[in-house]
C-alpha cells in the first residue's frame, strides 16, 4: 500500500516517520506512493521508465488489462520475477526465476492478519531461487551492504516495527 509503512502506518504520519526513520537509521520520503492504476498511468504517460514487477501479473490482472499492458510495454526496462512465465514476463527484459510457497521458508499472513509458517518441502527447480535470496543479491550488486539475513532475521525486523506482530516469535 503505497501511503502505508508496515502495520498501516501512513508515511505521513510525523510518529510513523519519527519512528521508522530512528530504526532504519535512514531518513525517508514522507510523500505516499503512487496506486497500482497510477503507476499504469504514469508508464503509458513515460513518467516510469523502469517497474520491477514480483509475483504479480499486472498485464492479465488490471481492470483495465489493455492499458496495463501499454503501459508496461512503453517501459524502458521491465524485470518480472515470478514462478510462471505470466503475461507480464512475457514483456520483460528479464526474468528472475524464484520459488513457490512449497519451495521456500517464510510466513503468509492473510488479511484477517493470520500469520502462519510455511517451511519448505521440496527444493526450487532449475534455476529458481528464494525470492529474499534474490533481492539480496540485487542489493549487493546495487552496493548496498545488506546481510545475507535468514528469513527469520526479516520476520524478527518485522514484529520490532509492526506492532500488531510484536508477539509473535520465530520460533513461536
Amino acid at each position: 500500500i503505497p501511503m502505508m509503512y508496515p502495520d498501516y502506518q501512513r508515511v505521513d504520519s510525523p510518529e510513523a516517520i519519527q519512528r521508522f526513520e530512528k530504526f532504519w537509521n535512514q531518513k525517508l520520503d514522507h510523500k505516499p506512493g503512487l496506486t497500482v492504476v497510477e503507476i499504469i498511468d504514469a508508464a503509458c504517460e513515460g513518467r516510469i521508465k523502469g517497474m520491477y514487477v514480483e509475483g504479480e501479473n499486472p498485464a492479465m490482472s488490471d481492470p483495465n488489462a489493455n492499458h496495463a499492458r501499454e503501459g508496461i510495454a512503453a517501459l524502458e526496462h521491465l524485470v518480472v520475477q515470478d514462478i510462471f512465465l505470466t503475461e507480464t514476463a512475457y514483456l520483460a527484459d528479464v526474468i528472475l526465476p524464484a520459488s513457490a510457497f512449497p519451495e521456500k521458508t517464510g510466513t503468509f499472513t492473510n488479511t484477517d492478519r493470520l500469520v502462519q509458517l510455511g517451511r519448505q518441502a521440496i527444493d526450487p527447480p532449475g534455476d529458481a531461487r528464494q525470492d529474499l535470496w534474490i533481492i539480496q543479491q540485487i542489493a549487493k550488486q546495487l552496493g548496498l551492504a545488506w546481510p545475507d539475513a535468514p528469513v527469520s532475521e526479516v520476520f524478527d525486523e518485522m514484529r520490532r516495527t509492526m506492532p500488531s506482530i510484536a508477539g509473535i516469535t520465530w520460533d513461536r
